[in-house]
């Protein structure tokens, strides 16, 4: 496995876990992270990772 692949598996498995804690709530997550909303949409889009049976903005602010 390349350095690249090592990273971005990493990377996914941060997200994935965060965002479960959170309930899949991005913002949540992003803030836990110290990521924006753009930053975690972004990273979630490159790494495949979309939240089960949600539309992409259910837990922007209103």
């Amino acid at each position: 496995m390349d350095l690249q692949r090592w990273l971005d598996q990493q990377e996914r498995e941060v997200l994935l876990r965060t965002l479960s804690d959170t309930g899949f709530n991005r913002t949540a997550a992003a803030a836990r992270l110290g990521l924006n909303l753009r930053q975690i949409r972004y990273r979630m889009a490159r790494l495949g990772i979309s939240a089960p049976g949600k539309g992409q903005d259910d837990d922007e602010p209103a």
